[in-house]
């Protein structure tokens, strides 16, 4: 009776579902067989065919942007523009008036007309700042300023526009762009302050760049010799990891290297091996979807075997070989393990990674030698 029930439903569904004009989808499959052939002006004319006969507003839209974009493959700028610039007339708070805006913006630049070209991007991220297309745009536009004038040139473009950028969808991303632009003019504690102001702003789990914000804030402090403040930036970071109770993760890009980081920077900076292999087997025990985790277990190996302890290498490399059996440190787990599995011909243990084993036990070079 339930499956009957759910038949019914779908089969009312269908019969309320809009019927698109046969002329339409004749004109569309026409449009799209010339479009793959490579045929892009007769794609453009059968495009703009089913824009005629569309039956519905939101069809002769996609229809019109459809054609404009088969003029621009082959070439034909000033038809393409033109019906650009009518979608643009038409609805212009459309998705496709906004995509007609940046195509426009785009067309410009590829035609040598930079300063042009880029004036309509910027027009068109302050038009249309919620489009999928700003935050590309964006960075397109950054880049530009980066490449032409340097950070003090961004800088300066920036101190006009970030007000009106600030009471959009886009002030995350102005003034992440404004803190990366101070940092690379070489103006760290101006760049920390930004940073620090994005990720108080715009914070877990809203803030799309909250954790870029704070791993920018770290590697800022160890270049300013902060080592202990660069890990505890990160240690903030990954207080707010937190599991999912579905399917899925709510595991942010940033958080295994953080931990990852947290590891070199006991190792490497603060000489705290044994902090370093805490933090290094902290990767492999709560990021169980890192491409981090085999490193993190063989770096914790190898800090053990430098102290002399083989027992916590040994422990290291036995978790290694049961959860990653095909990791690349696998084979070569018996140099840091006695008791571990030798190499074979088929998983041969490999030069670059044998190396780091000896320096840990104190080897020396490539040929075994102190």
């Amino acid at each position: 009776m339930k499956t009957l029930g759910i038949a019914i439903a779908v089969s009312l569904a269908l019969g309320c579902a809009p019927t698109l004009p046969r002329a339409y989808l004749e004109a569309r499959s026409a449009a799209e067989r010339s479009y793959v052939a490579g045929r892009y002006d007769e794609a453009a004319e059968r495009w703009l065919e089913a824009a005629k006969v569309a039956g519905s507003p939101r069809d002769q839209r996609e229809a019109t942007y459809r054609a404009a974009a088969s003029y621009t493959r082959a070439g034909r700028h000033e038809q393409a523009a033109g019906l650009y610039r009518q979608l643009i007339l038409d609805a212009p708070r459309s998705d496709r008036a906004a995509r007609a805006a940046f195509e426009l913006a785009l067309d410009e630049i590829r035609r040598g007309s930079a300063d042009a070209g880029y004036a309509k991007l910027q027009a068109f991220v302050e038009r249309y700042p919620t489009s999928g297309l700003a935050k590309p745009a964006f960075q397109r536009l950054m880049a530009w300023k980066m490449d032409s004038g340097g950070a003090s040139a961004a800088l300066a473009w920036l101190d006009g526009w970030l007000p009106r950028l600030d009471r959009t969808e886009m002030a995350e991303q102005a003034h992440y762009a404004y803190a990366r632009a101070l940092e690379a003019a070489g103006r760290l504690a101006d760049a920390k302050r930004r940073f620090e102001y994005v990720a108080e702003r715009f914070p877990y789990p809203s803030g799309a760049l909250w954790d870029d914000s704070l791993w920018e804030l770290s590697l800022i402090d160890e270049q300013l010799g902060d080592y202990r403040a660069a890990i505890a930036v990160l240690e903030r970071m990954l207080a707010e990891q937190e599991p999912s109770g579905m399917n899925g993760s709510y595991e942010r890009p940033r958080y295994a290297p953080a931990r990852f980081r947290i590891a070199v920077l006991y190792r490497d900076r603060l000489k705290d091996a044994a902090a370093a292999r805490r933090a290094f087997h902290a990767v492999w025990t709560h990021h169980p979807t890192s491409l981090l985790r085999d490193d993190a277990l063989w770096n914790e190996a190898l800090l053990a075997r430098e102290a002399g302890d083989e027992a916590a290498a040994c422990r290291a490399l036995g978790e290694l070989a049961r959860g990653l059996p095909d990791s690349r440190y696998v084979p070569c787990a018996s140099t840091l393990c006695a008791s571990m599995p030798a190499p074979t011909a088929e998983r041969p243990c490999r030069d670059y990674v044998a190396r780091e084993a000896r320096q840990a036990l104190g080897l020396g070079g490539d040929d075994g030698e102190p």
